[in-house]
């Protein structure tokens, strides 16, 4: 989960950036329409990362990829992290029932 708030970090400073116009040239200013897209899109991939936490990782797992996918490039590296962090969920799943079977 550490990949996943960093990734969180990573687009928020992003977010930030824009916001504040510093990929912007002289005279230039930033849509309207991308800072909302971009803060919403930061806030559902925050979302899906609290609902993992939770205990529901694959609907915090679908949240954060949707919330993640308008920050490509610097979104991979969230993306990344909650597929890690799904991926051990599914070990442990698979461990237990194994273990049932055995039983």
């Amino acid at each position: 989960m550490k990949i996943v708030f960093w990734g969180l970090v990573i687009n928020f400073l992003w977010w930030l950036g824009l916001i504040n116009g510093l990929y912007m040239g002289p005279n230039e200013t930033v849509p309207n329409f991308l800072i909302y897209l971009t803060g919403a899109s930061w806030i559902v991939a925050l979302l899906g990362t609290l609902i993992m936490l939770a205990g529901k990782r694959k609907a915090g797992f679908v949240l954060v990829i949707i919330g993640s996918l308008c920050f490509i490039p610097l979104g991979l590296v969230t993306i990344y992290g909650a597929r890690r962090a799904n991926r051990h969920t599914d070990e442990a799943s698979l461990d237990k029932r194994r273990a049932l079977a055995e039983k």
